[in-house]
């Protein structure tokens, strides 16, 4: 463990007593390659698990307090709660998605005997659309099974951190965020089946390009409850597809454009029609980007991340005026492969190729277009497709 992390763990928790029983973990955060909006219809998506996430130190008790500091969130000092009361309060803030996990792993009758000091530092962006939350949730899940021993396998472990989010914090996230954090592979992207769980690894031709996320600088707008609207009208547009069918369709992603088109009557007077073609088109981009990063066929690639963020902004309407601009940025700048929003929209950030060499001179060219455009400054982070939440042993 560095000793950097270990010294300022336990210095903001203010207890030596079971210091030499730290560990650490390391928690991504993951970027959207293409495939938004579709996770929650049981869809193919394309994430990443990045190099850059949440590092835990973990320091277990020998009674039944929980404790949390997050050096990103100081002000909020030492929060607690106990083994025994760990309904959701939200004067926990941050704290309660580490609880959120722990109370869901005893609803579901996991054997959790003591407590444990956790500390936080994480370098992924709040609310940027990279997964902090999932990023912190899965932090936990690997801290539980390494004390704990609980058996259950990354995917299940992400399958309950995403039961937690919905049902604990009461964010409707889909299984993308929390599977694709627990399953990273380093120097792949993650062609995942939101409905099997399945993760197909399609190696990515980092030799050839770079992935570079870009924030808005501006906070999402409206997220949550634009978010819930978006899941409902997509239930609805299933709903009405399985009236005309005469069956049940079971996801949206199913459905043909054909079948749209013949049910055009009653999805427009319901108002779903485009949130409808945003799902069933984002999944034909997502298995033909999949298709084109095996072939290293990048122009293509780079077509299909344009097109889904034409769909995000126009069938879906999930982007807004800061993610349109800094997609445009990219998009008219010399050695840029493809761009779009990644994550919720409405704010929070956008995910670029960039060609190999070309970075430096991209990153001033889309800093510089983006600036003039809405008066804001970027942030830009390079990453890498990284391992999952892990273990990370002692030296």
């Amino acid at each position: 463990m560095d000793e950097m992390i270990r010294i300022a763990a336990i210095s903001a928790m203010g207890d030596t007593d079971h210091a030499d029983r730290a560990f650490e973990v390391m928690s991504p955060g993951r970027v959207n390659l293409i495939g938004d909006h579709i996770d929650y219809s049981g869809g193919l998506v394309l994430p990443m698990a990045l190099d850059r996430g949440t590092r835990a130190v973990v320091v277990p008790r020998t009674d039944r307090t929980l404790r949390g500091f997050s050096a990103n969130f100081p002000s909020l000092g030492v929060v607690a709660a106990d083994l025994d009361r760990t309904e959701y309060d939200p004067s926990h803030g941050w704290f309660s998605y580490v609880l959120g996990v722990v109370h869901t792993a005893l609803e579901r009758g996991h054997d959790i005997p003591h407590g444990f000091d956790i500390y936080l530092d994480g370098n992924i962006p709040k609310g940027g659309g990279l997964s902090s939350s999932a990023s912190v949730e899965m932090a936990a899940a690997m801290a539980l099974e390494h004390m704990f021993d609980l058996g259950l396998t990354a995917t299940q472990w992400a399958v309950l951190a995403k039961d937690a989010e919905n049902k604990y914090v009461g964010v409707a996230c889909g299984i993308m965020d929390q599977l694709s954090i627990a399953r990273g592979r380093a120097g792949h992207a993650i062609l995942m089946d939101c409905e099997s769980l399945d993760c197909d690894f399609v190696p990515m031709p980092v030799q050839d390009f770079s992935v570079l996320v870009a924030s808005t600088n501006y906070p999402r707008q409206l997220a949550d409850s634009a978010y819930n609207d978006r899941r409902l009208a997509v239930e609805t547009a299933r709903r009405i597809m399985g009236e005309h069918r005469g069956e049940t369709v079971t996801h949206l992603v199913d459905v043909t454009l054909e079948e749209l088109a013949a049910a055009a009557g009653p999805l427009d007077e319901a108002g779903v029609a485009s949130f409808a073609r945003h799902t069933v088109t984002e999944q034909a981009r997502v298995e033909a980007a999949a298709e084109a990063l095996r072939a290293r066929d990048l122009a293509r690639f780079g077509r299909l991340m344009r097109e889904s963020h034409d769909s995000l902004r126009d069938d879906f309407q999930v982007t807004g005026r800061h993610l349109d601009a800094l997609a445009a940025a990219a998009w008219a700048t010399p050695g840029v492969i493809g761009a779009r929003m990644t994550g919720a929209g409405f704010g929070g950030c956008s995910v670029n190729l960039i060609a190999k060499g070309a970075e430096d001179a991209a990153t001033t060219e889309i800093a510089a277009r983006y600036e003039d455009a809405v008066g804001i400054r970027p942030e830009f982070f390079l990453v890498n497709p990284a391992d999952g939440a892990h273990l990370i042993p002692d030296h």
